[in-house]
Order: C-alpha cells, then sequence, then structure tokens
C-alpha cells in the first residue's frame, strides 16, 4: 500500500475510540479498508492502460495516476482567473468547471466504487457486524473522493495564495468543500432519478450514455469556447451583468467568496453565502435521510440476481428471436446466407450490448458533429452561395465533410476485434466454419451499414437540398472512395475474428503505422477528387474503378484463411 492510501487510513482511523464507542470492530474496520485501498491501487485509470499492454504487468500504484490526472484537470482549471474583470466571474467559471467535472469524474470513476455489490457476498457473510459494514463503505468512499479533490483543488488554493494572500485561500477552502458536497448531491440525485425510470439491469448502460455525452461534451468545449470569443470579449466579460446569474449554483459559491474576503454583514451577498453553505448540508441530509434506504435497495439488485427477465415475445410461427425486422432485413439484404449473415447479426448485437465498445466508439460520432461545426467555424467567410457554385473553397469544405465522416467508421473497425468478454470467442473454433472470411466480412458489413449508413443518408440529403442533383456524381465517388477505404482498411486491421481478443492485446506501434498508412490513401485520394471535381466523364469513371476495387477487396476479405490469422487456435 502506498504512502498516500496509509496517510488516508491512518488519519481516517485516528479517532478508534469514538468508533469502538459506535460499536464498530476497529481491527475488523481497518483490515476491510486496508484491503479497498489495495483493490483500488490495482484498478487501472486509461493511462495506465497503456502501460500495462506494454508492459503486462499488473498495475499496483493506480492511485497516484488518478491523483495526477486530477491536479492536472486542475491546473486547467486556473484559465479561468484570465477570463473576467471581477473576481464574481472569474470564480464562477473556476467553480462551473470544478463541479461539472468532478461531477463527470465521479460519474465515470466513482460508479465502480459506489456500485461495488462484492461486498454483499464476500464480508456480510463473515462475523462482521453491520456498524462495522457500514461505516467502512463510508470511509472507502471519504477516501475516494479526497484523493479526486485534493490534487483538484490544490492549484486553484495556491493561485487563490499568490493573487489574495491567507485571506482569500481560507474562504475558497470551506467553498471547494461545500461545492464538493453540492456536487455529490448532484450525482445522488442522477443515480436516484435513473433507478426510479428504469431498471437496476439497465443502470450501468445509462451511466455509460452519461459518460458518452461528457466526453463529448469536453471535447466540444475545448474546440469550439475558445473560438466563440474574443481575448478582448474575455477580458472584460463580466457575469454580475446578467438577471439570470443570481439562479445559477457556481455564482453562488463566487458571492460567497466575495462576502467572506469583505465579511459585510450588510451586503446583499449574504444571501448567497447562505445558500453556498445551507443548501449542499441540507442536500446530504435529505439524501440519507429519505432516497438512502430505496436507493440501497435497488443498487443491491444491480448484480443481476434479482431482477426480472425481459419478456421475449415468439412470432406467428412460434419461433422465437430477440432480433429486429429491420436488423434481418439488413442482413438478408446485404449478406449471404450462412455465416457471413450470423456473423452481421453478432456483430450489430454486440456493437449495441459491448460498454467498452460503445465508451471508445460512440463519442467519436459527436466529435464528428463538432469538426463539422469547426470546419464552418474556420470558413465563416464561405457564403452559401459560394457552397452552391461549388467554388474552390466551396469543393474544399464539401469535400473536407465527405471524406472526415469515414473518421467513425474507421474507429468502429479499430475496436471490432476487442471485447472485454473475449474468451466468448471459444463459439467461433467449435462450429463447422471452413473459412473465417465470411466472419470478418459479415462483420464489416454490419459496422458499415450500422456506423457509417445513416451518416451518408443524413450527408447526402443535407448537400443535395443545399447544392442540388448536380452533386450527386461527386457525392457518390466520395461514398465509394470512402468504402474503397474502409475495405482496406479491414484488410489490413482484421486479422482476428470479431470480439475474440482482449483489449490489452492491441499493439500501439502496428496500428499507429497502419493509420497513418490509411490516411495516407484517403489524402491521395481527397486530392485527386479535388482536382478531377469538375470533369463529369472522370468522375463517372473514377467511381466506377472505385466500386471494382471496393468489391475486389471485400471478396479478398471474404476469402481470408485461417493462416492468414493472428490467433489460429483458441488459447483461452
Amino acid at each position: 500500500m502506498n504512502i498516500i492510501n496509509k496517510f488516508f487510513l491512518w488519519l481516517l482511523l485516528f479517532p478508534s475510540g469514538l468508533y469502538e464507542k459506535m460499536g464498530v470492530s476497529v481491527p475488523h474496520l481497518r483490515s476491510i479498508l486496508r484491503i479497498k485501498l489495495i483493490m483500488d491501487d490495482r484498478r487501472p485509470n486509461s493511462i495506465q492502460q497503456t502501460k500495462q499492454k506494454k508492459q503486462k504487468k499488473p498495475i499496483s500504484f493506480a492511485t497516484l495516476g488518478t491523483m495526477l490526472f486530477t491536479g492536472i484537470l486542475g491546473c486547467v482549471f486556473l484559465s479561468a482567473f484570465a477570463v473576467g474583470k471581477d473576481y464574481s466571474t472569474k470564480l464562477t467559471i473556476y467553480f462551473s468547471f470544478y463541479i461539472f467535472v468532478l461531477a463527470s469524474t465521479l460519474i465515470s470513476d466513482f460508479t465502480s466504487v459506489l456500485i461495488d455489490v462484492r461486498d454483499n457476498m464476500i464480508i456480510l457473510p463473515k462475523p462482521i457486524n453491520d456498524k462495522t459494514f457500514v461505516l467502512a463503505r463510508l470511509l472507502h468512499i471519504v477516501i475516494h473522493i479526497s484523493k479526486l479533490i485534493l490534487p483538484m483543488a490544490l492549484p486553484g488554493m495556491i493561485m487563490m495564495g499568490i493573487l489574495e494572500g491567507i485571506t482569500g485561500v481560507i474562504p475558497f477552502i470551506l467553498l471547494i468543500l461545500c461545492a464538493t458536497l453540492f456536487t455529490i448531491f448532484l450525482i445522488n440525485a442522477l443515480y436516484i432519478f435513473i433507478l426510479k425510470i428504469t431498471t437496476p439491469e439497465k443502470f450501468k448502460t445509462v451511466i455509460s450514455y452519461f459518460q458518452i455525452f461528457f466526453a463529448i461534451f469536453f471535447y466540444a468545449g475545448y474546440q469550439l469556447v475558445p473560438k466563440l470569443f474574443s481575448k478582448a470579449a474575455l477580458e472584460n466579460y463580466s457575469i454580475t451583468t446578467f438577471s439570470w446569474a443570481g439562479i445559477v449554483p457556481p455564482y453562488w459559491f463566487a458571492a460567497s467568496w466575495q462576502y467572506l474576503k469583505t465579511f459585510d454583514l450588510g451586503s446583499p451577498l449574504v444571501l448567497y453565502f447562505v445558500l453556498s453553505i445551507a443548501l449542499p448540508i441540507l442536500s446530504i441530509w435529505i439524501v440519507i435521510k429519505y432516497f438512502a434506504p430505496s436507493f440501497n435497495q435497488k443498487l443491491s439488485m444491480i448484480s443481476g440476481s434479482e431482477g426480472e427477465a425481459t419478456p421475449v415475445k415468439a412470432d406467428k410461427k412460434g419461433l422465437i428471436s430477440t432480433t429486429s425486422v429491420f436488423i434481418t432485413s439488413m442482413a438478408n439484404r446485404f449478406t449471404e446466407k450462412g455465416t457471413e449473415r450470423m456473423s452481421f447479426l453478432h456483430t450489430w448485437k454486440m456493437t449495441g450490448r459491448s460498454r467498452d465498445f460503445k465508451m471508445k466508439v460512440y463519442p467519436s460520432m459527436g466529435y464528428l458533429v463538432v469538426y463539422i461545426v469547426l470546419i464552418f467555424m474556420r470558413n465563416r467567410d464561405i457564403s452559401l452561395d459560394a457552397i452552391r457554385d461549388q467554388s474552390g473553397k466551396g469543393k474544399f469544405l464539401f469535400l473536407g465533410v465527405i471524406y472526415f465522416c469515414s473518421f467513425v467508421l474507421i474507429m468502429a473497425l479499430q475496436q471490432l476485434t476487442f471485447s472485454d468478454k473475449y474468451k466468448a470467442a471459444w463459439i467461433y473454433y467449435i462450429t463447422p466454419i471452413k473459412s473465417p472470411g465470411k466472419l470478418l466480412s459479415g462483420a464489416l458489413k454490419a459496422t458499415i451499414v450500422k456506423f457509417y449508413l445513416p451518416i451518408v443518408v443524413i450527408t447526402s440529403a443535407a448537400a443535395i437540398i443545399i447544392v442540388g442533383p448536380a452533386v450527386i456524381p461527386n457525392l457518390l465517388l466520395g461514398i465509394f472512395n470512402l468504402f474503397l477505404i474502409t475495405t482496406i482498411r479491414a484488410y489490413m486491421s482484421m486479422r482476428d475474428l470479431p470480439f475474440s481478443q482482449q483489449q490489452s492485446a492491441s499493439v500501439k506501434g502496428s496500428n499507429f503505422i497502419r493509420g497513418l498508412f490509411i490516411m495516407m490513401i484517403m489524402g491521395i485520394l481527397a486530392a485527386m477528387h479535388y482536382f478531377v471535381y469538375s470533369y463529369f466523364i472522370v468522375i463517372l469513371i473514377l467511381c466506377v474503378l472505385s466500386i471494382i476495387a471496393s468489391w475486389l477487396m471485400m471478396d479478398a476479405l471474404k476469402n481470408k484463411t485461417w493462416d492468414s490469422l493472428v490467433t489460429k487456435v483458441y488459447e483461452g
């Protein structure tokens, strides 16, 4: 156990005499907390997962990595002090950053601590009383949150000390604690609301969608906000000029700092001080008093042992199927009967059920939207008429949107062979499949139909509405070129069966080289398309050539043999 965990353990076990008077077994409490902290150190964050993949060694210092990451986020928050001409504005932005980032971090990281049903199976059967069990869980949560908020708030404390001295730091620390309590209330309220409207079995799925939203929101904010305001506008900005500022919680904490700094009892800021102190405490009390009992009851059902199974209806022939009519029709339309169709249906369902796959691929859809917005923001001088006339910049803008749409598809293909349930791939090796190529082609077609076909429909409709039917030949060439790029990428990267490999098996160097090669091909095709954009006959010829090349690559993928795969025999 590292020194940080030892310090937190010593600090929280310091009032051991009080715990004993409460009926808590201190030796049991110490043992439970010690094991929990050791397990936390072995739960890697995203940065340490990369290190683990390279070294093939278990992680033992995840706590330090998490604290380092949140410390870097705390340094990013200091950009709030460069905005606005008064502390009300600066601190409102700072506390907005703090509350939002802490909430998103707790949702992504705290969920694994809060929804840890292993305690019920491992600790409760042991001779440990209920008070010890509950206190161990609460103290573990306190330690976990402290390891997030201390490094996150430390850069802000140092900045306030530099700017305002000790009289500015002490109120700041108090308000950080209040903002933390308020954030914890928001997270608990969110969890309770989700459990009210959905089943415990779907709880983690809903939480994963919130994580995807936060990832997209962060990326959009990072890319778009600096471009919406000029430097002079940011420096002269003041939130006090807006009448609605008083209803925004981060403003309460900013105004409370102003009040505590001057401590003027007659100041109208005293109302915000009362709100920032009383509301978080009241919120936590409401959660513990009224919401916690029902929340804990539903929390115990998340393991799935007590949940109700989703009813499955039979069709007119009495056959039971969990596949929708739409998916079945897509499979019948785009695949051959047998192995390829089975792989299509399997891939479609797995990409919708795998939380790990969704967390890595679905945010790219949001990034695509943000990128398209950025293209138009960076080319504000391009008018709608220029796009319709397909002038130089209009052509460049159109082709940029078309070709960048492949980003989602490439991200999906990159994750197609990985799964946290990779050991279930034994099913591939007990079926009478002579060639694995059709498994690969079925998976590729499912990925194209699910992740790229909707983008094609939306992009094509928008292009035809804005430019007119004259854009259709170039639109088709762009789509066919992307199909070609996708099949080339699939032939190069799909060297294992779908969802058959552990994520740690990814070879970063080779993936990077393949990615560069694909980007080079995409750049060449886009440049060729740009220069022949106005030549209708050439566009038609290139469309035919692109279709033929895509068909040949798909056929080559379909004819892959077992010997061409990296993993030829299941090694479970």
